[in-house]
């Protein structure tokens, strides 16, 4: 009973987000619609542990190489899901197939193997603790394919997981180029990426111990039961309040990049003077949603050149810019009303919550 609770534990985990994410609505939902499908992934992966742990060996060889298939796909689909949320408005086969296709040819050339087995050889390759392997040609080679298997898994989960810390990091510079509000990142994922390394430790670990000492010893199910059930309601739960930042540039943004000119220019300083102009004067920056194209319509200029002359002549991005100036709002509201709370002074002053204003505090 205990066996059967611990391997429970993930499987109930991953179907419970299954339903949830995949029960959205996919226009305005593309992330959280296909994050639905990473748990339907997931859901063979732990529904396959089951049968192999319990151990239902009349069964699982039916489970067998999808498990592998799901096994493979499980970096290369959390990828495109982070991609979905920072660079790509939808997913199409098409676009992202180029991530699926070494799961896809592995599963083939494994489950071509298992074609060439009999029932009895089978169970004896998945079970040596069960019967006795046969050492024949094709033995050896699945047991190459197994181990090809974990090593892809590795080596992929290190390749995505820098690939996806990759996109989250320069996502999060341009908008910090773009927007004022805080919220909109993608700091939730910075999460769910650290979730990537403790997967891959887990079954790192998991590969030494070896799936048959597991099978054979209920309490080394315990640590991966309780990390595994951990990460997917974690990225679950994050998943589904994660908004997608796509950053799309509009027509100003078309034209050709100039290089910076040394020192600046009239048109860079009287393009400053008016930026000062709508932060000291119009207070501009008590807009909590304020974005750069607030402050394009408002000058009549190209963003291009209001990056310029934030970025390099102020010396900070946009939102540092655009905080900074409520930081100064809220201390001097703090002295001429000490009897504000923090929340008041920190909606008071543009932003949109006091914890949005500590965030800003920490950076300054």
């Amino acid at each position: 009973m205990f066996k059967l609770f611990l391997l429970l534990s993930p499987l109930y985990t991953t179907l419970f987000w299954a339903v949830v994410l995949n029960i959205v609505e996919r226009r305005g939902n593309e992330p959280k619609w296909f994050l639905g499908k990473f748990m339907i992934v997931s859901l063979i992966i732990f529904i396959s542990h089951t049968l192999y742990y319990l151990p239902l060996p009349e069964l699982y060889i039916y489970a067998d190489s999808l498990y592998y298939l799901a096994h493979l796909l499980t970096f290369p689909l959390y990828y495109i899901y982070v991609r979905l949320l920072a660079i790509d408005p939808r997913f199409s086969l098409r676009q992202h197939y180029k991530f699926l296709i070494l799961p896809v040819v592995i599963f083939l050339l494994y489950g071509i193997g298992t074609l060439f087995m009999s029932k009895a050889d089978y169970i004896g390759f998945l079970y040596p603790t069960l019967s006795e392997p046969p050492v024949t040609g094709i033995f050896l080679y699945q047991k190459i394919m197994r181990h090809l298997v974990n090593v892809v898994f590795v080596t992929q989960g290190m390749a995505y997981m820098s690939l996806s810390i990759i996109a989250v990091r320069r996502n999060s510079e341009k908008v910090a180029n773009f927007y004022s509000n805080s919220e909109y990142s993608l700091r939730k994922v910075q999460w769910l990426n650290v979730t990537l390394l403790v997967t891959i430790f887990t079954c790192i670990v998991m590969e030494i111990i070896s799936k048959e000492n597991f099978a054979g010893n209920s309490s080394f199910l315990i640590a991966p039961s309780v990390i595994l059930t951990g990460m997917l309601f974690w990225i679950g739960l994050l998943g589904n309040s994660q908004r997608q930042v796509l950053l799309t540039c509009g027509k100003d943004d078309e034209m050709d990049e100039e290089p910076p000119a040394k020192g600046i220019t009239a048109q860079q300083r009287s393009l400053q003077m008016k930026i000062e102009t709508l932060f000291t004067d119009k207070q501009i920056y008590l807009n909590e949603n304020l974005t750069i194209w607030d402050l394009v319509r408002e000058t009549g200029t190209n963003r291009t050149y209001i990056s310029r002359v934030i970025n390099n002549d102020i010396g900070v991005n946009f939102s540092q810019f655009v905080n900074g100036h409520r930081l100064a709002h809220a201390r001097r509201l703090t002295a001429e009303q000490p009897g504000l709370s923090k929340e008041e002074v920190a909606l008071q002053s543009g932003f949109g919550s006091a914890k949005s204003m500590r965030r800003a505090e920490k950076r300054e």
